[in-house]
């Protein structure tokens, strides 16, 4: 009897170090990813000071205006409607960025491309452009997100499908400088916004 006790604690105390083992590991896991991700986006953030300082030098401080903005946008997407396009260029604060934007419409389903020029605004942006390079990648029953660069050099960012709603979402940051966004509802998967994206002349504006 004494020696079955002694098996099953000896059991027990296996288990439970292989369960604390496990764990460890996890966290070890985990905390190894959260350093990895924080060293990546530290080099992400230190690219694009860099890039902001050859700007710098060059006397490029201030976003573009917005009219030149919109040349950086899709002409079309085939098959679909292209409306008027949209803009804005903001100063306040010392703080200046443009917008530009523009939708394209096929029956129900909707388009939508938004590009920002933060040239002038550096510091409220750059943060959020570095965590688009993190490479997340994540899925369940609801979601895929998944890391992009599109093949281009300067850029980074992630994509994003809601499987119930059917909505397809892409966004990249840029040469340190500009964000892309482009979205579309009712789609099967990520297939027309990544055309979509490949529209737009983002290797020109990853070399600004």
């Amino acid at each position: 009897m004494k020696k079955l006790v002694t098996l099953l604690l000896s059991t027990s105390l296996l288990a439970t170090s292989c369960e604390q083992a496990q764990k460890a590991k996890e966290s070890y896991s985990a905390i190894s990813k959260l350093k990895e991700a924080g060293e990546k986006m530290e080099t992400t953030m230190n690219e694009a000071k860099s890039q902001r300082e050859e700007r710098v030098k060059r006397g490029d401080t201030l976003s573009m205006p917005y009219k030149d903005l919109q040349a950086y946008l899709p002409a079309e997407v085939s098959g679909f409607t292209a409306a008027n396009p949209t803009g804005q260029s903001m100063k306040m604060s010392g703080i200046a960025f443009s917008t530009a934007g523009r939708d394209f419409t096929k029956d129900s389903v909707t388009v939508k491309t938004e590009l920002i020029d933060y040239n002038g605004a550096n510091q409220l942006y750059q943060g959020a452009s570095a965590m688009l390079g993190l490479g997340l990648e994540s899925e369940d029953d609801d979601q895929l997100t998944k890391s992009t660069t599109l093949g281009i050099k300067g850029a980074s960012g992630m994509e994003t499908y809601r499987k119930k709603d059917r909505q397809a979402e892409l966004m990249l940051a840029v040469g340190g400088r500009f964000l892309v966004k482009i979205t579309a509802d009712k789609q099967p998967d990520l297939t027309l916004v990544e055309s979509v994206a490949k529209r737009m002349d983002l290797e020109k504006l990853a070399e600004m």
